[in-house]
């Protein structure tokens, strides 16, 4: 062990100098790592996420394989399968990258679900269904998995309401596109509509302090 003459003390390690007064220090320096080095655990979900992206890779490459050597088209029905699985794996992206904060998880993978929808029924030849099913169903799931979520975890309003309101506004959207039009079955749209007013209202109600609170914080009113 490294010794000091000047501030008399014993020095671990191998420093080149003391490290109270920078002076010479004589003596042996230890030769090993007093404590092992610790490998660091691999995560299991990290592992089985990557497994699963493999054999996701796989599947396509198999599909791909299996279409072409039938119809000897290069860019056939495989595509479909490619684009599945890039949609989930984002939406999947999307949900874990969140999962800190579970308010904000569940409202974006619910927008990333209805942006994936929209562009699924623009890629297949529009029928509307992403805005008259895909649309409101995430928006009514998402309201109701904060609801559910915030009363098991007994979350603070604080910790959830900006997402709720943003969900809240997100779920009156169906009110446009039925103005305009856009959707030929209402029902699902106006109970969409009906939900999100019903949860406004309830905000106001019982949690108007919060709410007012959050719109000064976020506005820095």
């Amino acid at each position: 062990m490294l010794y000091c003459k000047n501030c008399g003390v014993f020095v671990e390690g191998n420093p080149e100098h003391c490290p109270l007064c920078q002076g010479e220090l004589e003596g042996e320096a230890e030769s090993g790592a007093k404590y092992p080095q610790i490998a660091p655990k691999k995560s299991f979900f990290s592992l089985s996420v990557k497994i699963t992206v493999m054999l996701t890779v796989a599947a396509v490459v198999i599909c791909a394989v299996t279409d072409y050597s039938i119809t000897r088209v290069p860019f056939g029905w495989w595509l479909y399968v490619a684009a599945g699985a890039a949609s989930f794996w984002f939406s999947f992206s999307v949900a874990v990258k969140r999962r800190g904060n579970i308010a904000k998880s569940i409202f974006f993978t619910t927008l990333a679900a209805a942006i994936i929808s929209i562009l699924w029924d623009l890629g297949t030849g529009w029928k509307a269904w992403s805005l008259n099913f895909v649309l409101p169903i995430a928006s009514l799931s998402a309201m109701l998995a904060m609801a559910v979520i915030a009363r098991i975890q007994n979350l603070p309003i604080e910790q959830y309401i900006y997402y709720l309101i943003l969900d809240i506004i997100f779920g009156i959207i169906p009110l446009i596109l039925i103005i305009c039009g856009a959707v030929s079955f209402i029902t699902l749209s106006l109970a969409c509509v009906a939900a999100s007013v019903l949860s406004l209202c309830a905000l106001l109600i019982f949690n108007g302090k919060a709410l007012k609170a959050e719109i000064i914080r976020r506005t820095h009113m």
